[in-house]
């Protein structure tokens, strides 16, 4: 008997062991981006044991990793109706009421799960990390970062060799808002004191990073984490993603790096069909979603907008609207991506009588994204929907946005304020953008071009001739430019001062003196010979005029 008391024992013992190696395995599993085998795994521990309230705690979380929300939650109730009482699973089920907006009930169940675990007045680390996860989950909208910072630092204090507490504390700060970029930052740099190697935290800082557009920051940090852990799959698609759509062979190589540090699912095949997508092969992308759509994968969140983007480039502007518009209807807006309303706006700006739908998804893609560039971009395209529904003044309006937010504004961003003023009537604003270009590129024709052309357009039906300086300078600067390619500007230019100094100022000998330069560039010019005629009539006849005066 005491013999065999003894080998249960051990095979008891045997299996504690197993059990939290098991879940420690899903943990990893999780942590490398393998929801699939995190699934299975934590699947098989609770068919051998249905009580394992950790296995049933980490199984809800990767159902949430895959937005199963419903399958989370009925885990977790039908873990507790058949008795099973665990603060995790409390946590869980906070966790749960939190995504689905009943944060006040959330906190009700984090602070029993607390209560339930603290003994001798000590808190338990796991639990309040948990809380502190539930809270970093989700859009800045959700849940209550605060109070899961705060849960999050108490959790630190007790364990402070826990790296993913401060990743998530790093999570926590940013759903607060961009001016805690700072305390963020710090959470991610503590993580990496507790674990250099701690690969989560090199891509969280890399995310922090790839927001503000510091390349050579997200860059070094997502490639960091991939030296410091080749198997984390995470930082390679942050990686693709990036590269996708500015260098498709260097893409290439990271994706093919996910791909074999990741679970052989859905997710794999669907960026295997955007990679297609990328280099341009657009009829095999789409035999691949096709594939996903009629098998296991037909759920997949984002295949509508795969088929969109291929639609699109294939020329069927119909489907493209189809497959984007129908995404974007039944999409949860927390996941929704600012691109996805661009799609959107690209897709419709092709169809005649839909730039205001247009117009509409681009200003809801510009309240998402946080990017300046993007936002100027948003800002551009709407402001040339504008232009082509003939709507001048929001055109204006809209490029003058783009250009208050654009700290280094191209050559064009500022011709064009200056032509959209020009074209309402804002003559000042468009004197000023078009003098401001031809200060800053002097050797382009286009702000001299401008600002004689506002000029003139100051001097309404030709009265005053203000707007001779500005035409004389464009002249000399054409001439210096390109005088046969700027040939017809030219002439055209020349005859505007000969009709003001001949017509406005009474100057004849001007007005000889510009029509001989119109002469030398282009001297068969019968404008010219003949005006110059009919001038030197005028001043003889002013001459015998003035002699037959007493």
């Amino acid at each position: 008997m005491k013999k065999y008391f003894l080998i249960t024992i051990t095979l008891a013992l045997g299996m504690v062991g197993l059990q939290a190696q098991n879940v420690d395995d899903a943990k990893r599993h999780l942590y490398y981006g393998r929801t699939s085998s995190a699934i299975s795994t934590l699947n098989q521990m609770i068919s051998a044991d249905g009580n394992n309230a950790e296995a049933i705690y980490w199984l809800g979380q990767a159902h949430l990793r895959n937005d199963e929300v419903k399958k989370a939650r009925e885990l977790y109730q039908n873990a507790v109706q058949r008795g099973i009482n665990s603060p995790l699973l409390q946590v869980g089920v906070g966790h749960v009421n939190m995504l689905e907006g009943n944060t006040a009930g959330a906190r009700q169940l984090f602070e029993e799960a607390i209560a339930t675990s603290t003994k001798r007045r000590k808190e338990d680390p796991v639990i309040l990390q948990a809380i502190g996860r539930a809270n970093a989950d989700g859009a800045s909208t959700v849940g209550d970062p605060a109070y899961g910072i705060a849960t999050l630092q108490r959790a630190a204090s007790i364990n402070p060799n826990d790296a993913e507490t401060f990743v998530n504390m790093g999570i926590s700060f940013l759903k607060l808002g961009s001016d805690k970029g700072g305390d963020a930052y710090e959470a991610f740099m503590n993580a990496l004191k507790v674990d250099p190697n701690y690969a989560a935290a090199k891509y969280r800082l890399g995310k922090l990073f790839l927001t503000q557009n510091n390349k050579e920051r997200f860059e070094g940090y997502f490639i960091g984490a991939t030296e410091s852990d080749p198997k984390y799959a995470p930082a390679y698609l942050e990686l693709y993603n990036y590269y996708a759509q500015r260098d498709v062979n260097k893409a290439k190589t990271y994706l093919e790096n996910y791909m074999s540090n990741s679970d052989k699912d859905c997710n794999v095949d669907f960026f295997y069909a955007d990679y297609l997508f990328r280099a341009g092969k657009y009829q095999e992308s789409v035999d691949i979603a096709n594939a996903m759509l009629n098998g296991a994968c037909k759920e997949l969140p984002r295949l509508p907008v795969l088929f969109a983007y291929n639609y699109d480039r294939l020329g069927d502007t119909a489907k493209a609207r189809e497959s984007i518009e129908n995404y974007l209807s039944t999409a949860a807006a927390d996941k929704v991506q600012p691109d996805d309303y661009l799609l959107a706006a690209t897709v419709l700006k092709k169809m005649p009588g839909r730039e205001d739908a247009a117009i509409k998804y681009l200003q809801v893609a510009l309240e998402k994204d946080t990017l300046r560039a993007n936002q100027v971009m948003f800002m551009d395209t709407i402001a040339s929907l504008f232009k082509k529904k003939g709507e001048f003044d929001n055109r204006l309006l809209w490029l003058q946005k783009s250009y208050a937010l654009n700290p280094n504004p191209s050559n064009l961003d500022i011709y064009n304020i200056g032509e959209a003023a020009y074209q309402v009537g804002n003559l000042t604003l468009a004197d000023s953008m078009f003098s401001a270009y031809a200060t800053k590129y002097p050797d382009q024709i286009y702000g001299h071009l401008g600002v004689a052309k506002t000029a003139i357009a100051k001097d309404k039906d030709t009265t005053i001739g203000s707007a001779v300086p500005a035409v004389k300078n464009l002249i000399q600067v054409l001439e210096k430019i390109d005088v046969a390619k700027n040939k017809s500007l030219i002439l055209q230019h020349y005859g505007y001062l000969v009709y003001v100094h001949a017509n406005v100022f009474k100057d004849y000998p001007a007005a000889l003196l510009e029509l001989e330069g119109l002469l030398k560039i282009d001297p068969d010019n019968s404008y010219a010979k003949q005006t110059a005629e009919q001038i030197k009539k005028v001043m003889a006849g002013s001459r015998q005029t003035s002699k037959k005066k007493p």
